[in-house]
């Protein structure tokens, strides 16, 4: 029975039928995770590794019993310079890459082992590897390292685990298992928009791994000159451009799940954050005319963090409704009242 839950309000693979995220899975070893109308349904086979945490751009996976933020906060009071597999987290594989640059950066310790078994060895490498160039990128020099973990001799508290599902064998232990199964009923049911999902979908949040990422930047000596990075070695922020074949259809900004895109009351700019980009790539997916391109990202905005003018727009008020409208030139009428008065002279048969 899995312990993971997925907030459909910010699974922005739920967020729209675009949506080409499928981060989730394709991480799972268990191939546990599918999607019913761009609904992720999670499978009984499901091992509960919580390697589909690691992986989602905005934090929409959660397991139950465990906070992946207040477990960092934890070893890092402990400066815990190793992190083990099913010792000091259930799977390493559970850290988002973001989790990891923030943990080196604000442990005290020059650098941090990440020892992990065979379910997550491979994935952690990768999140080791690009956290290593972008430390290196912020003139850092910590490192990551990563090994795989040895194999150890049944520990007591493992049969003590045994023990107590013995123990639910009482009638105490068998009501207490019956509440246990009834949530998991509940859970394994197909999943479906609630009115509180939608509600989270209009609300635009920064994942906590952003925001621990910004608070140990703040933590890092200014870098002596910034660099370009290119845009396919950094998998969880970007810089964005848009070109003049933009509509100004606001679908963009409007989706965006933290914000990283915006525009003001009129509708006249599409401004751009870049510190608050998850890169999701929900921008792109719903984007019709292709507008919205990935940069080369430059580090400065991890230090002068600013909001971007991607592009602007001539925006005048339409003479029929009174509604700022994209202008394009010719009568000033919006595109709906055009369609209006088209159909009303189609219906009275007037050229």
């Amino acid at each position: 029975m899995s312990k993971i839950n997925i907030d459909l309000g910010n699974c922005v693979k739920a967020t729209s039928k675009n949506s080409n995220c499928t981060n989730c899975a394709d991480i799972c070893p268990e191939n546990s995770i599918s999607f019913l109308e761009n609904i992720p349904q999670i499978a009984e086979s499901c091992t509960d590794c919580g390697l589909c945490l690691g992986v989602c751009p905005t934090e929409t996976i959660k397991m139950d019993g465990f906070d992946t933020l207040e477990s960092i906060f934890g070893h890092l009071e402990l400066k815990s310079q190793l992190l083990s597999c099913e010792k000091d987290i259930p799977h390493v594989g559970i850290l988002h890459i973001e989790h990891i640059i923030s943990y080196v950066l604000l442990n005290s310790n020059e650098n941090l082992s990440l020892e992990c078994c065979d379910t997550c060895l491979e994935e952690v490498r990768k999140k080791a590897g690009e956290a290593n160039f972008f430390l290196k990128s912020i003139e850092s020099e910590k490192i990551v390292n990563v090994k795989p973990k040895e194999i150890e001799e049944e520990k007591p508290e493992q049969e003590a685990n045994r023990r107590d599902f013995l123990k639910r064998l009482s009638l105490k232990g068998a009501i207490k298992s019956k509440i246990e199964f009834e949530k998991e009923v509940q859970k394994s049911e197909i999943k479906t928009l609630s009115s509180q999902d939608s509600a989270n979908i209009r609300e635009k949040t920064l994942p906590n791994k952003r925001k621990l990422l910004y608070m140990a930047l703040k933590r890092v000596d200014k870098v002596s000159h910034f660099t370009n990075i290119e845009e396919q070695n950094l998998s969880f922020i970007s810089q964005k451009s848009i070109n003049a074949s933009c509509d100004n259809c606001s679908i963009c900004y409007r989706i965006c799940p933290t914000g990283a895109l915006q525009s003001d009351k009129r509708g006249s700019k599409i401004l751009f954050d870049a510190l608050s980009c998850v890169k999701c790539r929900l921008c792109h997916n719903v984007c019709e005319p292709d507008a919205i391109k990935l940069e080369d990202f430059n580090t400065k905005s991890l230090f002068e963090p600013a909001i971007q003018q991607l592009i602007k727009f001539d925006v005048m008020r339409c003479d029929e409704c009174a509604n700022f409208f994209t202008y394009h030139g010719g009568e000033v009428i919006c595109p709906r009242c055009k369609i209006e008065e088209e159909e009303a002279k189609a219906l009275w048969g007037i050229q």
